[in-house]
């Protein structure tokens, strides 16, 4: 009873704390609900999607918005990425009901993006940043991945116990060498898209 009570403990610090988000949650992550904040479709309409476009999610989570992506990208792939098996596992089973056979599904560090030089288009995160703890290298190996003139799109929301500012992420982002493209704002939060030169 007491492993229960502070495995309980444990997930309720994680969903209301900074760090990673409890895949034991997840289920919250895919409410009907997150459309009235952040539709998969709006976001993806921010994203500057090409049908050939070679993508890279980080932190998919349950794959809230991996499915409408792949969606758009019919020539080209999406990698589904996340520290957490159970998420990927859950974004999976999304891609396999949707009958994509674009989505591909890798568990790894995003301090560490084990990538190729200039191998991406598009890099996005949603609400995943602050998460992250290493955040300065994150963006260096994310700098490296995106071919020039790839987009780095950033999600933030108002209410996330890791939620960066405009300010913040736009001072960490163009240390290297992005430069600001877009900036979608709401009253719940904002897309920020920048461009690799």
């Amino acid at each position: 009873m007491l492993n229960k009570i502070n495995k309980f403990k444990d997930i309720w610090n994680r969903f209301v704390g900074k760090g990673i988000y409890p895949h034991e949650l997840s289920f919250l992550l895919d409410t009907q609900l997150r459309k009235l904040i952040l539709s998969p479709k709006q976001l993806s309409n921010y994203l500057h999607l090409q049908e050939n476009s070679i993508v890279l999610e980080i932190g998919s989570g349950p794959g809230y918005f991996s499915v409408e992506v792949a969606k758009r990208i019919p020539n080209g792939f999406i990698i589904i990425f996340d520290i957490q098996k159970e998420m990927l596992l859950r974004a999976g089973k999304k891609i396999k009901n949707k009958n994509l056979n674009n989505g591909f599904l890798l568990q790894g560090n995003a301090e560490r993006l084990p990538f190729l030089q200039r191998q991406f288009n598009i890099v996005f995160l949603v609400t995943v940043l602050g998460e992250i703890i290493d955040i300065e290298n994150c963006i260096k190996s994310i700098y490296e991945i995106l071919d020039f003139g790839g987009i780095l799109s950033i999600t933030e929301m108002k209410g996330d116990p890791d939620f960066l500012s405009f300010d913040k992420i736009n001072n960490l982002v163009t240390n290297y060498n992005f430069k600001l493209l877009d900036k979608f704002e709401s009253k719940n939060g904002m897309t920020i898209n920048f461009k690799k030169v």
